[in-house]
């Protein structure tokens, strides 16, 4: 009995150090997509003068994207548009969503981009929208060469505990 207890113990700590560095990469991709969606509503907005919610809306649909449940729910609220302003659905969704792992600096940034949608020249929301995406880039690159290393050190971690664990069981 003693044995299987052990054996479930050290899989218990591999699986939670496995799930640390998942969440890393996790946090990776959603900073990528968000990059993604803002490049492309920069492209939308330079090009084709779209407004801004149908931008949304075209973000929402892109298949198996990791943001569209963020974008989703962004399209759901703008159903309230006219009760609240662009900037405060854009920022209550950014600072609320759950579906995504951004840092709090991180969503701020991203809150500052709302400010400006919808309310200013298409040449000023894209210069809002630039200055984001050159932080979210540094963020990126600062998160991406520490991501692997961490991911590593997560993982034998969790395999170290658990087999120490297990040591002092048997």
């Amino acid at each position: 009995m003693r044995i299987i207890g052990a054996l479930l113990l050290a899989v218990a700590c591999t699986l939670f150090g496995l799930g640390q560095a998942r969440r890393l990469y996790f946090h990776k991709s959603c900073l990528e997509g968000f990059l993604d969606a803002l490049r492309y509503m920069d492209a939308e907005l330079k090009n084709s003068s779209e407004p801004v919610p149908d931008i949304f809306g075209e973000l929402k649909s892109r298949g198996d994207w990791k943001l569209c449940e963020f974008f989703r729910k962004l399209c759901l609220r703008m159903e309230n548009f006219g009760e609240e302003s662009l900037a405060d659905i854009w920022s209550g969704c950014v600072m609320e969503e759950e579906s995504v792992r951004l840092t709090p600096s991180e969503r701020r940034e991203l809150c500052r981009v709302g400010a400006y949608l919808g309310k200013f020249s298409e040449d000023d929301q894209s210069e809002a929208i630039q200055a984001c995406v050159s932080h979210l880039n540094d963020a990126l690159r600062e998160l991406s060469e520490g991501a692997r290393e961490k991911a590593k050190l997560y993982t034998g971690l969790g395999i170290t505990a658990g087999l120490m664990l297990a040591t002092v069981l048997i």
